[in-house]
């Protein structure tokens, strides 16, 4: 079945075991995400943020209650349809083999050139590759050795930008970068995110306040919802959480500890 082009995101009453766990990684979450919202997901490490990502995306299916987009269950839907409607961008691009194009392409095998350049003039990066000795037929090398670590997630926006998609799922995509591309992806991302519904598991205060909502999980349980201003009024979990990373920030938007 294919997906419709544009819907709302919405888990019912998920839960969600890996194989052999004692405890549930997710339990009982119910949540929905507008058409164009960007949602944050925050929590101590191993909460269970991640795994509400993957859910969300089907990179995993639920063990209880389902996923729907447009009130279309994920499991019933075509593997391509999902995969053109929900991109994750993972928080390192992992490059294959060949030159740059081959890499921008992996992700629409079908995709001439010119879709190609329009995919990375989208996120305003064609400049910088085209300056390369060989362009975009410069050989990336194993795992992408000759690209820089900012490089390398610039691919991976770009093949984000080639498929087009509704809902963009990132896992901190700007975490493991170098300083002097850190802010040339932080503006492609920008661009990439116009527009669309975004779900970010979130490691830094300044991508949680630029979200719409924020999520709270804890213990395998979602546990506040609202905007920053809500949750910091209410003084609970995120509130301390906030606080946690004012403090360990060496400046403003800098990587919390």
């Amino acid at each position: 079945m294919q997906l419709p082009l544009a819907g709302e995101l919405t888990a019912h009453n998920i839960t969600f075991r890996y194989e052999g766990a004692e405890r549930a990684a997710l339990h009982d979450v119910s949540i929905s995400v507008a058409p164009g919202e960007r949602l944050a997901l925050v929590g101590p490490t191993g909460a269970g943020k991640s795994t509400l990502a993957k859910l969300l995306s089907r990179l995993y299916d639920p063990t209880t209650g389902h996923v729907s987009f447009d009130d279309v269950d994920l499991r019933v839907a075509s593997l391509q349809s999902l995969r053109e409607r929900v991109v994750v961008v993972p928080q390192e691009g992992f490059l294959f083999g060949g030159t740059i194009r081959d890499n921008i392409r992996i992700a629409r095998p079908g995709a001439t050139d010119d879709d190609v350049a329009r995919a990375l003039t989208a996120i305003g990066v064609l400049q910088r590759f085209e300056e390369f000795p060989d362009g975009l037929d410069t050989e990336v090398r194993e795992r992408g050795s000759r690209l820089s670590a900012g490089e390398r997630q610039l691919v991976s926006l770009a093949r984000a930008a080639l498929v087009d998609p509704s809902v963009l799922v990132l896992d901190e995509a700007t975490s493991n970068l170098d300083p002097g591309t850190e802010a040339v992806v932080e503006g492609a991302l920008e661009r990439l995110m116009e527009g669309r519904t975004v779900i970010v598991v979130a490691h830094r205060l300044s991508t949680v306040r630029r979200a719409d909502r924020i999520a709270v999980i804890d213990h395998a349980r979602l546990v506040e919802l609202g905007t920053h201003d809500e949750l910091i009024a209410r003084g609970g979990r995120y509130a301390a959480l906030a606080e946690a990373w004012a403090r360990s920030q060496p400046a403003p938007g800098g990587v919390a500890g």
